[in-house]
Parts: structure tokens; sequence; C-alpha cells
């Protein structure tokens, strides 16, 4: 039977994610991950994106106000997936995102690596967000991703959206509105890691999360 299809509506929030094919690793070292972060800033952007040379000179010439095709909410980049909370700005936001770095990351990767072929497995999986609870585990799942996995990650913001939240650094992909909000890390630590064991341990509970 086949999987039903999430719509994707404005204005609503998803947690979207993806994996190398096979589970192969995507991001190799700090370029890549560095790479991949700038596609996510340089490619939200409503006007057309020829590629990510012209998508830099374009930053460059306008004003830092430009039309988003969505907000990220939280993000993370582990070695073989990443997670994304998304939330779509205009109609069609999210797939073309999405369509964008999944084709400006693929292109750079297959080119550095001499490789062809799909890089991603198959399209993006989405789950809609529908109640606070919901978002509050996912925003620890997300931010936290790479201590759920146990891996020895350096802090950067190019990995996590965490840091941001901890008022440790500023992510140029996050927008400037957490002022006040209170990111506990070892509160949010221990709440990914019981998610992940909750998934593991039932493993149908994909409301909440992949």
């Amino acid at each position: 039977m086949p999987q039903k299809i999430i719509p994707l509506v404005c204005d609503e929030l998803y947690h979207v994610f993806n994996r190398g094919v096979d589970k192969r690793e995507i991001f190799l070292d700090k370029e890549d991950y560095l790479r991949f972060y700038q596609i996510l800033h340089l490619f939200n952007s409503v006007e057309a994106v020829i590629n990510f040379d012209s998508a830099k000179v374009k930053a460059k010439k306008r004003d830092d106000v430009v039309e988003k095709l969505v907000e990220i909410k939280a993000y993370s980049l582990l070695p073989n997936h990443y997670h994304l909370i998304l939330k779509q700005e205009v109609d069609g936001g999210i797939s073309e995102f999405m369509r964008r770095i999944s084709l400006g990351y693929t292109s750079y990767f297959n080119q550095k690596m001499e490789r062809i072929g799909s890089l991603f497995q198959g399209n993006f999986k989405r789950v809609l967000i529908t109640s606070d609870e919901q978002l509050n585990y996912l925003f620890a799942y997300v931010n936290e991703n790479h201590f759920v996995h146990n891996l020895i990650l350096d802090r950067e913001i190019c990995h996590s959206s965490s840091l941001h939240f901890q008022s440790l650094v500023t992510s140029k992909l996050i927008k400037r509105n957490n002022e006040g909000y209170k990111y506990n890390f070892t509160e949010n630590i221990i709440l990914a890691k019981e998610i992940y064991e909750k998934r593991k341990s039932i493993k149908a509970n994909k409301e909440l999360f992949e």
C-alpha cells in the first residue's frame, strides 16, 4: 500500500529530512558541511537560482531583506543525513527549496568526488507538526541530533542550530527573533536521547519523528 503523501501548506511547520543513498556519508569534511549550510542560505529565495556562484553574487548585491521560500526553524547536519524544521512561506516553497538544495549539493559533491548519480535516498521525507508538544520534542531532537547518535563533531554553526539558540553563535539561517528565549542545552540533550530510545523501542511512532 503506497504511503500517504503529506500536503505542504503555507504557514504550517514540518520536520523534513533525508539521508544518503544506501546510507552513504554525504558530508565528508568541514568543507562539505559549510557548502550545504551556504546552500541552505543562498538558495532560500523566491528569486530564480541558476547555480551556487550566481546565488553568491546576487546575495552580495541585494539587501538582507529578501522574500524566502521557507523559514528555517532548526537544522542539523550529520555525516549521512540531515534534519530541518521548516515553515512554508509561499505556495510550493518547501518543494522548490528541497529541489534546489538536493540538486545543488549533489552537483557539488559529485564534482568533488568524481562520481555520477543520485546522492540522496529518493525524495525528502516530511512530517507535519501539529502540536506544541510535538514541536518541543522535535526542536530538541533536531538541534541535538549528533548527541542522539553519539557523534563527536566540532561545535560549529554549520553543523547545528543549537549554538544559535544557546546564544553562542548567530546563524544566518535562523531569524533573529529568539531574544529572551532560554534554550536549556543539557535538558534538550536528555530529551533528544529519550525520544530516540523511545523511537527505537516502538518503531511505529512516526507522528513525532522520523
